[in-house]
């Protein structure tokens, strides 16, 4: 019993700062992510942030996002005009993440990238909450996506 209040009450505290960073997701990050070869000049990244000790939830959300992503957005994918890709923020390489795009926690987060440069990002706040349910989960992820690739046109 006290071990499903605790986790309810971290739930809860991991929701509130998803809410709380989700608000201030318009300025840029500090620091532009890296670029691909090839790619478009615009496109969307969906990133999934995580730290190297990873719990159940955690891998469920990936998991969830990128068969979303990628059911739903094969051409997207396939033109590089969308892309999707898990990152490690505990690295040295990628701690700048963690303050630029004002992570509380794994996260996952959509990047608009034009000409190798971050010009818009959205946290997606909602993850925690939705992610027992595959519907809405799924709905919200893939709505999110559609909005921000529709901002390329």
């Amino acid at each position: 019993m006290k071990r499903r209040i605790f986790f309810t009450g971290l739930l809860l505290l991991v929701a509130s700062a998803f809410a709380n960073a989700a608000e201030k997701s318009e300025a840029k990050p500090s620091t532009p992510a890296a670029t691909t070869t090839n790619a478009p000049s615009v496109q969307v990244i969906a990133y999934y942030f995580h730290g190297t000790v990873r719990c159940e939830t955690c891998q469920k959300i990936e998991r969830q996002a990128r068969e979303v992503i990628e059911q739903r957005f094969k051409s997207e994918l396939t033109a590089k005009r969308l892309m999707f890709k898990p990152l490690n923020y505990d690295l040295p390489e990628n701690a700048h993440f963690l303050q630029g795009y004002k992570l509380p926690c794994p996260s996952l987060v959509l990047v608009r990238r034009q000409a190798g440069k971050d010009e818009k990002w959205k946290l997606l706040g909602e993850t925690w909450q939705l992610v027992e349910d595959t519907t809405k989960f799924n709905r919200y992820v893939e709505d999110e996506v559609d909005k921000s690739l529709r901002d390329m046109k």
